[in-house]
Order: C-alpha cells, then sequence, then structure tokens
C-alpha cells in the first residue's frame, strides 16, 4: 500500500476548506499517487521523516494509505572533517568539536540510535565500534567522555561524535594513524519523529489537493469565488508552506 502522511480525508478536508468539492471517491487513485508524492518531497525537503504510534487517530482513519508506524534506516558513508589550515606537506588532522570529539553531521533529523558505526582501524579495515567491547557510547549526554555519542538538538539537528583519541598512534600521542579522513566511517543508524503533527497533515492535504486542482481531478464550481485554477492551487500551496514554517 502507499505510503503518506495523511489520508483521505485529510485532503477532502483540505479541499472543503478551499470552498472545492470534496468528493474524490472516483479518482481515488490519483489522490493517493498525489499525497504519496508530497509526502516524498517533505521528507526530503526537510530531511524528516514522521511516524505514527499505535493507537494514533490517524490510523484508525486512513484505509487507503498506508500510514507509517515506525522510524526508518540509512547507511551512511562519511567523512571526518578536518581542519581548514594546514601547514604544507603535513599530515591532516581532525577538525575538533568539544574537546577531542571530531563531529559528522547526520543527512537526516531526529536521529534515534546508531546501529553500526564502522570505523577505518590501523590495519586498513574497519571495526565496529558498537559491537566491540573496546569502545563504548551512546547518546548525549549520558556517553559523554565516552568513545562515540549520538546528538539530537532541539530542533531534530542530528550529530555522531566520535573521539579523536582513538585515532592516535599507540606511540605517538601527537600523531594520527589516519592518512585521510575520507570514507572513514560507514554508520547505519536509525532516525524518525514519533507522531505526525496536525501540521504536516494538513500541510500534505493541502499540496496533494493542489495537485489535483490543476490536473482538474476536482471540478471547481461555476459559482465559486475564486478567478481562475491557478490562483485556486497556489492559494493551497501558500497555506502549506504557511503549516509548515515551524519546521525549517
Amino acid at each position: 500500500m502507499a505510503t503518506g502522511y495523511c489520508t483521505l480525508e485529510d485532503v477532502r478536508r483540505a479541499l472543503r476548506k478551499a470552498s472545492l468539492p470534496g468528493d474524490i471517491g472516483q479518482d481515488k487513485q490519483i489522490a493517493v499517487d498525489a499525497v504519496v508524492a508530497q509526502t516524498e518531497e517533505l521528507e526530503k525537503t526537510f530531511s524528516r521523516h514522521w511516524y505514527a504510534p499505535d493507537g494514533a487517530d490517524i490510523l484508525s482513519e486512513a484505509s487507503t494509505i498506508d500510514i507509517p508506524t515506525s522510524p526508518k534506516t540509512r547507511n551512511d558513508e562519511e567523512s571526518l572533517p578536518t581542519s581548514g589550515a594546514m601547514a604544507v606537506a603535513a599530515p591532516p588532522t581532525p577538525k575538533l568539536y568539544q574537546g577531542d570529539y571530531t563531529r559528522i553531521d547526520l543527512a537526516r533529523r531526529d536521529a534515534k540510535a546508531v546501529q553500526q558505526l564502522l570505523v577505518r582501524d590501523r590495519d586498513g579495515g574497519y571495526t565496529d565500534w558498537i559491537a566491540s567491547d573496546e569502545y563504548t557510547g551512546g547518546t548525549w549526554p549520558d556517553a559523554l567522555g565516552d568513545d562515540y555519542f549520538l546528538r539530537v538538538n532541539n530542533g531534530g539537528q542530528s550529530a555522531l561524535y566520535l573521539d579523536t583519541t582513538n585515532f592516535l598512534e599507540a606511540d605517538d600521542d601527537d600523531e594520527f594513524y589516519l592518512d585521510s579522513f575520507v570514507n572513514a566511517v560507514y554508520v547505519t543508524w536509525e532516525y524518525g519523529h514519533e507522531g505526525i503533527p496536525r501540521n504536516v497533515r494538513r500541510a500534505v492535504a493541502f499540496r496533494a489537493g493542489a495537485e489535483l486542482v490543476e490536473e482538474a481531478v476536482v471540478e471547481i464550481p461555476q459559482n465559486a469565488t475564486v478567478y481562475n485554477v491557478d490562483t485556486k492551487a497556489e492559494k493551497m500551496r501558500n497555506r502549506a508552506d504557511e503549516l509548515l514554517d515551524v519546521y525549517r
């Protein structure tokens, strides 16, 4: 079943709010496709994923669209950031944040847990810091001081911090064993915000409704106080943007 952040009832309500007929039953699949397309665009635009917990009202209303009910997982190849100013012929050094930690900014907001953390080791291979007993970590602030920790700020921005002292040569505390920090880390992690906010539901519905109006799926009444189709669709998209401002 197609996945989306709103139901067809949400789309009907959005159309009625715009003084348009809410009956889309005869073109249900077109409406579903519009919801799916707008959901995918929203996730990519805001780098976020929302999902509904068990018992959420939206689940009982969704009969045609599959509402997500769990976090998503990503597997990304990451490079360690290096300091901008380096002497000629000098080896690279990692850029530091909060003492000896270097930071990897993750590609999605609302990270929940790191499932696998493959870091290049002295032999040129990769060691999973999660599975290895040699490394400890978790989430901030409890794991501050460990070898790694995951931090998510109030806006959902997510970052993974690694203690760079783990990259020092055993016989020289000032020299790093890595000659390159490019693609030094592979991280598998979960992300997602529990709960689909009403603003998100309505925004997807308005955007989907605007698409239906432009494709003439929804008939505009002759006595409607609207200048043309483009004007009506634009108003719906503007309302969607207003609802989403809080997540930018």
